[in-house]
This record gives C-alpha cells, sequence and structure tokens, in this order.
C-alpha cells in the first residue's frame, strides 16, 4: 500500500492520523512518515491492510455517497485489541508505559481513560488470549550485555500480568526468564531475570546479564514486590551500545 493511498484510506474513513496510529500500535509521527512514502515494515503493511481494506470483518460508515466497511477489531475484558490479518494470525495491541509514565502507572493502569490516552504497541499472536498485556519501553543499561540477547535502553519488552494469587505457586522463570517487577522500593519498575523462587522463604533472586559490579544479584522478598509481570516478547532497540 502506497503512501497516497493510505492518506485517502485514513480520511475517507474519518481516522485522524493518531487514531490509525492508536489502530496499529504506532505513533502518528510513524503514519506521517508512511504517508510520505517512508518504508513500511511487513508486520505494519499487513495490520494497515487489515485496518483500511480487508471487508471480512467490518462496520459499515458512509462518507458520501461511498460505503466504506471498516476493520472492528476484538477486544478481551482487559481492553486488549485483537485485530485478524489475512495470513490468520492476530495482532495484539497493548498500552504502552512509556518512561513519563511508569512512575505512576501501577495507580492509573485500571483506569481506562489512562490507558486510552497511552500510546499503543502491537506484536503478532496466534489467536486472541485472556489475560493483561502491556509493554514498557526500557530505561537503563542492566540488562545490556553487548550481546544479541541484551535488552538495551529504548527497547520495549511485551509483558503479561501475573496476578498476585498465583504468586504463591512456583513461578515459571525457566519458561519466562525475564520480569518487569514493582516493588515497595520504588515507583520506577525493575527489569530483570528471576533466576530462583524460594517459595518456603518467600523470595526470588534478581538477576542482570550486565556483569558490572553495580549490577550484582539480589534478592526480593514477595511481601515487597507490587506487581509483577513476565516478558512474552522483546522488540530490541535497534541502537547498539559502542564501549571502546
Amino acid at each position: 500500500m502506497e503512501g497516497l493511498e493510505i492518506k485517502q484510506r485514513r480520511e475517507a474513513l474519518g481516522l485522524t492520523q493518531k487514531e490509525l496510529g492508536d489502530r496499529i500500535g504506532a505513533s502518528r509521527e510513524t503514519i506521517i512518515n508512511y504517508e510520505k512514502g517512508k518504508p513500511i515494515p511487513k508486520s505494519k503493511s499487513e495490520i494497515l491492510h487489515k485496518v483500511l481494506l480487508d471487508n471480512a470483518v467490518a462496520d459499515k460508515k458512509v462518507v458520501g455517497a461511498e460505503e466504506i466497511k471498516f476493520a472492528h477489531p476484538f477486544e478481551n475484558k482487559n481492553g486488549n485489541q485483537f485485530i485478524e490479518l489475512p495470513n490468520g494470525k492476530f495482532y495484539m495491541l497493548m498500552p504502552l508505559a512509556d518512561f513519563n509514565v511508569q512512575a505512576g502507572f501501577l495507580d492509573n493502569y485500571q483506569d481506562s481513560d489512562f490507558l486510552m490516552d497511552l500510546s499503543q504497541h502491537g506484536i503478532m499472536v496466534d489467536k486472541p488470549v485472556h489475560g493483561r498485556y502491556v509493554a514498557f519501553r526500557i530505561n537503563g543499561d542492566s540488562m545490556d550485555d553487548g550481546s544479541n540477547q541484551a535488552i538495551s535502553r529504548n527497547s520495549i519488552v511485551s509483558t503479561r500480568e501475573l496476578q498476585r494469587q498465583h504468586w504463591v505457586n512456583k513461578l515459571r522463570y525457566r519458561d519466562f526468564p525475564y520480569w518487569v517487577i514493582y516493588t515497595t522500593q520504588s515507583k520506577l519498575p525493575l527489569l530483570k531475570e528471576i533466576i530462583e523462587h524460594n517459595t518456603e522463604e518467600g523470595y526470588i533472586t534478581c538477576h542482570s546479564l550486565n556483569d558490572s559490579p553495580e549490577f550484582t544479584d539480589f534478592r526480593l522478598y514477595i511481601n515487597d514486590i507490587q506487581a509483577l509481570f513476565y516478558v512474552i516478547d522483546v522488540n530490541r532497540s535497534v541502537s547498539k551500545k559502542v564501549v571502546y
């Protein structure tokens, strides 16, 4: 789909650039670039096609004398939207907790008005799923060891919240090693690898990929944890830290 066609379809559907961006998990600036003819990643191209062109699941909207069909996403009870793609997979949208909202995120993340004001991030999934999914932009170097597995500053991690009633059981940290953790000790979240969960004594051991002495392993007691989100996908920053 070319830039001019994107613009024409968007305007015909009565969508602003921000509204279209929210539908596909992109910023307003990204939509502006697409409409100017900048390259579109394959994943975004598929979701744009579904939102702007596909008539399989649609709402009808009349603009002038032309009847247009608009793709309507499915939404789970926690507000995550799922848009079916032509390949049979789904594009799942989730709120993106950027640097400026992370400190107060826990106080507001069950407020639908608060979530609607946030940017959206999207990933491919096989089918619509239950649960609360949230993306976090990473700020810090503790998980950056310079390897291909590094989670560097400005990377985005997609997560699913693990409800507190499940914390008494052994965490699935071998299946999901990386976790976003809110504690009573800081308003800002931690991104760590959990390498141990001692259910008898009620603590987890947190590990950083960066082997700098300032990022040594430490214990966190369950009673000091406010929220746990396990990482299901990592969108790594394209910029790499250079060490001289």
